[in-house]
C-alpha cells in the first residue's frame, strides 16, 4: 500500500474514531481532510491569482517538466485523487478550478461556451507565466484542453484525453439520448435519486457512499444547480462539436485514454479524434466507465507513464 493511501486511512480511522461521532456529523470535514491529504502526499500548495474578472485558485507542486490538469464539468482540482502524487516527483503539476467551479470565481455575468473559457485558461497561463507544457484533460476539460491545443499548438508538448467531450459520437451515449428525449442532462441533482442517477452514469461501478455523504454532496448540488444549469446551457448551445474542424491544427503528440463504458460520451466518439489528430495512440479499458483515472486507476497511470516516457 502506497504512503499515500496510509495517510489518507490515517486521517479517516482518526476522524472515524469515539464512535463515529465526526464520521456522520461532519462529511464535509472529513472529505476536506482528505483533499489536504492528497495535497500533503502530493507535495501540492494552493495557490490563487487574480486574472481579469476571475480569481483562479490552483494547486501547484513538483519538479521538471509541467503538466497542466484540467477537470471536467463539476469536479474541481482536487477531484484528480491519487493520480496527481503518482506524477509530482518527476514533473511540476498545475491543477486549477476553472471558472464557475471550485474555488474560482462564479460571475453571473460571465458566458460559460468552451471558446469564452479557453480564452479564460489562455489568459490564466499567461499570468502564471507557463511556456511549454503537457496537458491532461478529462470530459468537458478535455474538450477545453483540445481547443487550446489547437488554438496554441506552440506551447502545448503533448495532450492526453480521457473520454473528451467536443465531436458527435457515431453512437449517442445514454445521457445523450436522454438529453434529445426529454432535453435534460443529468449532471443536475437536487435529490438523492438524482445522484444516484449520476452516478450510473458516471461509473461502470459505482463506488459505495454513506447515506450521511450522499445527503452532503446533494445539498451542494442543490445549492450550486442553478449556476450549474447556466454553464451547462450556455456550453451547450456555444456547440458540444467544436472540436471536429479542429482537431487537424493540433500538432501535439496526443494520447487518448477511453472507457470502453463510458455512458456520459460514447467510446465510438474515439474514432473521430483518430481521424483528426496526426500523431495519436489510443489506450480502451474495459469494465470502465467515465472516470478512468478513478475506476482503472492503475492502468490509466501505466498508460500515461508510458506515453511521457515515449515522447523523449
Amino acid at each position: 500500500m502506497s504512503r499515500l493511501i496510509k495517510g489518507i486511512l490515517i486521517v479517516m480511522l482518526v476522524l472515524i474514531g469515539s464512535g463515529g461521532v465526526l464520521y456522520y456529523a461532519f462529511p464535509g470535514f472529513i472529505l476536506e481532510s482528505a483533499k489536504h491529504t492528497l495535497r500533503f502526499w502530493a507535495g501540492l500548495e494552493r495557490r490563487d491569482v487574480q486574472v481579469d474578472d476571475h480569481q483562479w485558485v490552483y494547486l501547484d507542486g513538483g519538479k521538471g517538466e509541467t503538466i497542466l490538469f484540467v477537470h471536467g464539468f463539476g469536479a474541481e482540482k482536487d477531484r484528480w485523487g491519487t493520480f496527481l502524487p503518482a506524477f509530482s516527483k518527476s514533473y511540476r503539476l498545475i491543477v486549477p478550478d476553472l471558472p464557475g467551479f471550485g474555488e474560482n470565481s462564479r460571475v453571473p455575468t460571465a458566458r460559460f461556451d468552451i471558446p469564452s473559457q479557453v480564452k479564460r485558461l489562455s489568459r490564466f497561463i499567461e499570468a502564471i507565466g507557463l511556456d511549454k507544457f503537457h496537458v491532461v484533460g478529462i470530459s468537458m476539460g478535455g474538450y477545453i484542453s483540445a481547443y487550446y491545443a489547437s488554438e496554441h499548438p506552440e506551447k502545448v508538448k503533448s495532450l492526453c484525453l480521457l473520454d473528451a467531450a467536443g465531436v458527435d459520437s457515431p453512437m449517442p451515449s445514454d445521457l445523450w439520448r436522454q438529453y434529445r428525449k426529454d432535453g435534460k442532462i443529468p449532471f443536475l441533482y437536487r435529490t438523492t435519486d438524482e445522484f444516484n442517477g449520476l452516478m450510473r452514469l458516471l461509473f461502470y461501478r459505482p463506488p459505495w457512499l454513506p447515506d450521511r455523504f450522499k445527503d452532503y454532496v446533494v445539498q451542494q448540488g442543490d445549492r450550486d444547480y442553478d449556476f450549474r444549469e447556466k454553464i451547462l446551457r450556455e456550453m451547450v448551445e456555444g456547440g458540444m462539436n467544436l472540436l471536429e474542424s479542429r482537431l487537424p491544427k493540433i500538432q501535439a503528440r496526443t494520447l487518448i485514454i477511453w472507457g470502453a463504458n463510458d455512458r456520459i460520451v460514447h467510446v465510438s466518439s474515439v474514432e473521430k479524434f483518430q481521424e483528426g489528430l496526426r500523431n495519436s495512440q489510443t489506450v480502451i479499458l474495459d469494465q470502465c466507465g467515465h472516470i478512468p483515472y478513478f475506476e482503472k486507476a492503475k492502468e490509466t497511470r501505466r498508460a500515461y507513464r508510458r506515453f511521457l516516457a515515449g515522447l523523449s
